[in-house]
């Protein structure tokens, strides 16, 4: 671990990082260490028909000082990612390779197949369809009975759209405390909860959140993500992003700083349409025998519950019979749902629903 006493994981970018720059703070200085072909200047890229530099620490620094605004954190809290994938990977990576990561179950599929993928054993807790998915605490305190490095849950909830309540945060830090191990937060769909609430970096020291601009702000060409935590969590982060991601274009990350302090105006009128379309489903799943969902705190999914029918089998009826495409419930290890995207036109959605109840019926 690199900010406990162990070794870097890659040492020589840690160093390089620090000591080798095309435009070094001292002006005197000669390098020998640069191991490119210098940055190309504006003139060789108009040439090419490439665009200008971008200024590639203007960048950064903007970025990071647009979250410390919007998230009341310091820069030392932030380590910037090319989306909230990354961000998750550098972070199981960091602070659960080789270990024990427990993770919340029905999740975004990503969230479980990440622990072999960094060498780890995965066991998961349950969010309780019965209790609005909240989580089970006697699957929590089972999960976690053997150790853990890492535990992982999302706010809002993938696919459900329930909020994280504030006493299952606190159960999760409880165990994290207990087990000398640390909370992630995915907060990609956060910023479509009508509730605003403090990101959940402010907990606890032993708590890190992950985001991006990829989901609820339309902006997935930006790959523009963050992970926010406490300074020393975070050096120890940016020690392994050496080996995964050492930089991020600045380009996006420019993009990116222009747009967050404008974030919150925007997203008003789209939790409003995003609230209306979720009404229009909830009636729909009403009408139906068999089939239920709790209505999202926020969001654009829900996890529809076909209550012994098949999901992948009404999903691939929905799409041969009537041109519908539905995410079958497997993917989040729930085969008997469906978790439904909402955030569409209103015909289109009407369209779209009838369809999908015509292959309900049809699977019955």
């Amino acid at each position: 671990m690199a900010t406990d006493g162990a070794p870097d994981p890659f040492p020589y970018l840690r160093w390089a990082k620090a000591h080798l720059s095309w435009t070094p703070a001292v002006p005197t200085e000669i390098s020998l260490g640069m191991s490119g072909v210098a940055p190309l200047d504006a003139e060789t890229r108009a040439a090419l028909g490439l665009a200008p530099p971008p200024d590639v620490g203007g960048a950064y620094a903007r970025f990071a000082a647009a979250l410390v605004a919007r998230y009341g954190v310091t820069t030392a809290q932030i380590h910037p990612a090319a989306g909230t994938s990354h961000a998750n990977y550098v972070t199981y990576l960091a602070l659960a390779g080789g270990g024990r990561i427990a993770a919340e179950a029905p999740a975004y599929e990503a969230l479980h197949c990440l622990a072999p993928a960094v060498g780890a054993t995965l066991t998961t807790f349950t969010r309780d369809p019965a209790r609005a998915w909240r989580i089970d605490p006697a699957s929590l305190a089972r999960s976690v009975a053997d150790g853990v490095d890492l535990l992982v849950v999302t706010d809002l909830h993938n696919p459900s759209g329930a909020r994280l309540h504030p006493e299952d945060l606190a159960l999760l830090i409880d165990a994290a405390h207990a087990a000398d191990a640390y909370v992630l937060v995915d907060e990609v769909y956060a910023d479509f909860d009508p509730e605003e609430r403090p990101s959940a970096v402010h907990a606890d020291a032993r708590v890190l959140v992950t985001n991006s601009l990829t989901k609820v702000h339309g902006l997935p060409d930006l790959r523009a993500g963050w992970i926010l935590g406490a300074p020393a969590v975070i050096r120890r982060i940016d020690a392994h992003d050496d080996l995964v991601h050492p930089a991020l274009p600045p380009a996006p990350m420019a993009d990116a700083a222009t747009y967050v302090p404008q974030a919150r105006a925007r997203l008003a009128a789209l939790r409003v349409e995003a609230a209306a379309r979720a009404a229009e489903v909830d009636a729909w799943v009403r009408s139906i025998p068999d089939v239920s969902w709790t209505l999202p705190d926020g969001g654009l999914t829900g996890l529809v519950r076909l209550h012994g029918r098949d999901g992948d089998r009404v999903a691939a009826r929905a799409w041969t019979d009537h041109g519908v495409r539905v995410v079958p419930g497997s993917f989040f290890q729930t085969p008997d749902s469906l978790r439904l995207s909402f955030l569409l036109p209103p015909d289109q959605l009407a369209r779209a629903l009838q369809g999908l109840r015509a292959a309900i019926e049809a699977c019955s």
